[in-house]
């Protein structure tokens, strides 16, 4: 190891991949079990503590997959396990017990290995594997002014296409496939109509809306009277909320807020290249790195078990073709259902969505990389439209 580079090092683990070894010691109640897990992680730029809790992190989420329970609260539980090296918890309902085992620094890598006693609620369904697309906008800063420290202009594209990238890397079937050339601000009498009209330019199922909140510098601390030789660092903060809606029918899946600080380890008056390796490998690069991996987890369970759905583009006699292929995971002999979706104002002015669906099951003729062709077993294709949907079955 002494022979390899830093740099190399950091590419072979990313940062925070962890060699995993995992290990299930079944207790005396049903469904229970103590699993352990190893995390190795590098320490970049010295910042020991932001290794040990990104190898931290890393082995209790590979020990929550392990066991097939949920990931959605594994920076929380991160940051109760630093401050306690054990801890009882009971209110997940999946963890109940954490303990950190023990930690080990070996040159730029720590490993850390922790105990935790996992009730897995064993949500399993048949779209958990599917092909996800997503569209989404630049995430919109708030307040651009803050922009202005570090000269940073072109954050928010730098940033969603960080977003789009790591979300293909971390994930086996999400992918944000269409970024439209914008930021985006609904009117929320409208937002459904908006994110139909998203989804629609995309071709995607789902539409991701997100606003950058904070990203401002905190006051430099002046040099202690102790350690007068120390230079102050300034720390930046980032915040984001985060939702996560269907595209078919504007409906809001998901809704979080995020929200981490780091050191800014530029100088004051540093033009910072936003786009750049420098950047996004400096402490406060790889802080909102953690943020976005933490997101992608949240969005990969909320859209878990929702099914594949798409559109008709086009009905010649009784074929139909549709906007789902390959790229989905649509394979020949796939089943489908057709059906019509409206919208109905009742007497109030509110409005609904009503769905009419069509006779009989449509099977998948041809598959191609992104559409499909199919035939309905009972041979009924009369009154299809384009812009109907189709979901797998």
């Amino acid at each position: 190891m002494q022979h390899i580079s830093k740099t190399t090092l950091a590419r072979i683990f990313n940062i925070a991949v962890a060699l995993v070894c995992l290990l299930a010691f079944f207790i005396g109640q049903a469904h229970a079990a103590w699993y352990e897990a190893t995390g190795q992680a590098v320490v970049v730029n010295g910042n020991k503590s932001a290794a040990k809790r990104a190898a931290t992190q890393e082995a209790l989420k590979q020990a929550m997959l392990f066991a097939g329970a949920s990931v959605q609260s594994v920076a929380k539980l991160t940051n109760g396990l630093l401050e306690n090296e054990e801890m009882t918890i009971r209110s997940t309902g999946e963890v109940e017990h954490l303990e950190l085992v023990d930690e080990i620094f070996n040159g730029d890598v720590v490993t850390v290995r922790v105990r935790a006693d996992i009730f897995p609620k064993g949500k399993i369904c048949s779209a958990q594997h599917d092909e996800k697309h997503f569209a989404t906008t630049h995430f919109r800063i708030r307040n651009r002014a803050q922009l202005t420290q570090g000269n940073i202009p072109h954050f928010d594209k730098a940033f969603t296409q960080r977003f789009a990238d790591a979300m293909q890397n971390q994930s086996e079937n999400l992918k944000i496939s269409y970024i439209a050339p914008h930021t985006a601000k609904f009117d929320s009498r409208y937002t459904d109509q908006n994110i139909r009209t998203l989804a629609a330019q995309g071709n995607t199922q789902f539409v991701i809306i997100g606003v950058i909140n904070d990203v401002s510098m905190g006051k430099e601390k002046g040099t202690s009277l102790f350690s007068p030789w120390r230079n102050s660092v300034p720390r930046r903060v980032f915040s984001m909320s985060l939702q996560v809606y269907d595209g078919i029918n504007g409906g809001l899946l998901f809704n979080s807020t995020y929200q981490g600080e780091e050191e800014w380890t530029f100088d004051r008056f540093e033009d910072v290249d936003e786009f750049s390796s420098t950047f996004w490998l400096s402490r406060y690069g790889q802080a909102i790195d953690g943020v976005i991996s933490e997101a992608i987890e949240d969005i990969k369970e909320s859209t878990a078990c929702q099914p594949i759905t798409g559109r008709v583009i086009n009905v010649v006699d009784n074929r139909v073709s549709v906007s789902l292929g390959r790229d989905n995971g649509i394979s020949e002999k796939d089943e489908m259902y057709l059906y019509q979706a409206k919208e109905v104002i009742d007497n109030r002015g509110r409005k609904y969505l009503q769905y009419s669906l069509y006779p009989g099951t449509f099977i998948v003729e041809s598959a191609f990389s992104n559409s499909s062709v199919v035939i309905s077993d009972a041979g009924i294709t009369a009154n299809i439209q384009n812009n109907d949907f189709v979901v797998k079955k």
